[in-house]
């Protein structure tokens, strides 16, 4: 005859096939509870990624402003923004592998804002429209205004 009852295993004491005690009710509770709290976290890291390239975008805004103020001309050629100064020097705004850097009298090489995919300038008769295009997708649009020559 084949034996019906089942056979004890020698590493458990107690076993329970009613269902659910409250203890394992509570440890998956706690268990939940942890993970949320990680996944509020996890989300927490990524709003503040997105949020991180604004002060450098605020950064670049300032930086074109100064040296618009400080400039007596600005002009545009091959998609790079010129500065002539009133000491003759030319400060030169410019895309350079996925950067916008300034130059003064072609050299150095200042970084004013990184992680940009595109950047395009557009003359027009009283203004420069600044377009930047960001890594992650971001359209970014800057209107300069144009100084008049007296």
């Amino acid at each position: 005859m084949l034996r019906n009852r089942k056979q004890r295993n020698a590493n458990m004491r107690y076993h329970n096939e009613k269902g659910y005690i409250l203890l394992e009710s509570l440890l998956t509770l706690l268990c939940l509870f942890i993970l949320m709290s990680w996944y509020s976290q996890i989300l927490l890291l990524w709003t503040h990624e997105e949020q991180e390239q604004l002060p450098m975008v605020y950064h670049f805004h300032h930086v074109i402003e100064v040296e618009a103020q400080t400039a007596h001309q600005i002009e545009t050629k091959n998609n790079q923004l010129y500065f002539i100064q009133t000491n003759d020097d030319i400060v030169t705004i410019s895309f350079h592998h996925q950067k916008i850097r300034r130059q003064v009298n072609s050299r150095g090489h200042e970084e004013i804002l990184r992680d940009i995919k595109g950047f395009k300038l557009t003359e027009r008769k009283d203004d420069i429209v600044i377009e930047l295009t960001t890594d992650s997708g971001e359209q970014i649009e800057k209107t300069l205004l144009k100084k008049i020559q007296q």
